[in-house]
């Protein structure tokens, strides 16, 4: 009777292998499959067919999830990463990855969600906080991303970036810990240093003014320079609430607004109404009625500002461009010339006239060449200012001078696009169209939109 039973239980086991055995043999064929498979979209079908085929390899959903989001096909990656919730199999770095395809999805609201919930489980990845950090800062709740990015660099301490961001939050609320922040990012990251210094001048600067409210606009100014203006509109938005009069705190909301894609006019009026002998006020005013066309009203403000603060070239600058843009070329020379002479030893003056003069062809020769000179001069061989000296010599048609300053300016930065891109256009010029073509490509390469679209002309 017992051998009977086992040879029973013998035929059972060959019938279920039988069954079962070109299934699991199949599974493994799919992961081979997942191994040379051409797309992300194929692998990680052969992932889940794997899945389907081998139940006890609960992780090749995550897998599928991955291959899905590295396709940028993101609700598939969201289906194939619940699959692997339901299983409890869900990594650390899945959660992680999660998040990132809702988020990636538009859907910011639940990638927080899914990131909150991450760091309930056991051992959760330190970039959950990175993470929230970010979602927290875009929903204006810097206090709680500052707390998240401090959690993140806990384990992260070589990361340039949070600390760049940490010291960015941390200028709102505490100076000196920003400082130190940001001193840190510079020092591991050199490219953060010209935004880190910007920073640095407005936090000192704000330590001298004994007024709140003051404070608070000089640090916002910061963050504006550094393209922070959400960041630059909480600062001003405290400076008013801090002193409801402050003219100039009320005018920067509304630069600030207009920056974050909100009209900005109301504060604007405000700051008016409070200040009219502000030449900030005006000048902040001025600048919005440029950017919305009305060049008339915006030459009204910038000519009182001018009227209030004479001695300030800024002002004389922005009076040339609206008049240049009303098509007043003479008048608008003339503000650019008298900008120069209030500040003779400023090359950024200079070179703004000359940029005037090559930009609408006018007076050429006789101003716009000699101020590019004189740039170059006071900027003692600054790259910047010898490209535009060679443009200008181009359009003069004195092409070996110009070839000999842009060649110049590229041995002092090689990886100037401007300057590849003016030489480039010497060498049409003297009909040299390989030494052309080949500083189009250089420019083209380095992000000059102009010379991508003259290979595409002349070089088809």
């Amino acid at each position: 009777m017992h051998r009977d039973i086992l040879q029973v239980v013998l035929v059972l086991i060959l019938i279920l292998f039988a069954v079962f055995a070109p299934i699991i043999f199949s599974g493994y064929a799919e992961l081979d499959k997942a191994g040379i498979a051409g797309s992300y979209p194929a692998v990680a079908e052969h992932y889940l067919d794997a899945a389907r085929r081998l139940p006890w390899r609960d992780d090749l959903y995550e897998l599928a999830g991955h291959a899905y989001y590295y396709a940028k096909e993101y609700t598939k990656a969201d289906a194939a990463y619940q699959k692997a919730l339901a299983r409890d199999s869900l990594s650390a770095e899945g959660w992680v990855a999660w998040g990132d395809v809702q988020y990636l999805n538009n859907n910011a609201g639940r990638a927080a969600e899914i990131w909150e919930q991450a760091l309930q489980q056991k051992n959760p990845s330190d970039y959950l906080y990175s993470r929230l950090a970010q979602i927290y800062q875009e929903n204006g709740d810097y206090p709680k991303a500052a707390d998240s990015l401090q959690r993140y660099m806990s384990g992260h301490s070589d990361d340039a970036s949070a600390h760049y961001r940490l010291g960015l939050l941390l200028t709102l609320s505490d100076s000196n810990a920003a400082l130190s922040e940001l001193i840190t990012a510079s020092q591991l990251d050199p490219q953060l240093d010209p935004a880190v210094q910007t920073l640095r001048t407005a936090l000192n600067l704000a330590a001298l003014n004994d007024t709140p409210s003051e404070q608070l606009v000089i640090i916002g100014r910061g963050l504006g320079l550094v393209n922070e203006w959400k960041l630059a509109r909480a600062a001003f938005e405290e400076a008013v609430q801090a002193d409801g009069k402050n003219a100039e705190a009320w005018a920067w909301l509304g630069e600030a607004n207009q920056h974050i894609g909100e009209e900005g006019s109301e504060e604007l009026d405000k700051a008016l109404s409070l200040n009219p002998n502000s030449s900030t006020v005006r000048g902040l005013r001025g600048l919005y009625f440029q950017r919305s066309g009305n060049y008339r009203q915006a030459q009204a403000e910038f000519q009182s500002a001018a009227t209030i603060e004479p001695d300030n070239p800024a002002w004389y600058v922005s009076i040339g461009e609206t008049y240049s843009k009303l098509g007043d070329l003479i008048r608008a020379l003339e503000a650019y010339q008298y900008a120069t002479t209030l500040v003779p030893d400023d090359a950024h003056y200079w070179r703004l006239l000359a940029t005037f003069c090559a930009q609408n062809m006018v007076n050429l020769k006789d101003v716009g060449i000699p101020a590019a000179q004189h740039a170059v001069i006071l900027s003692k061989d600054d790259p910047s200012s010898l490209d535009l000296l060679g443009w200008s010599l181009l359009l003069d048609a004195r092409y070996d001078d110009a070839e000999k300053i842009l060649l110049r300016a590229l041995e002092l930065d090689s990886q100037n696009a401007s300057a590849h891109y003016h030489l480039a256009l010497v060498y049409l010029q003297i009909e040299d169209r390989v030494s052309a073509r080949a500083h189009l490509i250089l420019a083209s390469d380095l992000g000059n939109l102009d010379a991508d679209s003259v290979l595409k002309r002349y070089f088809p």
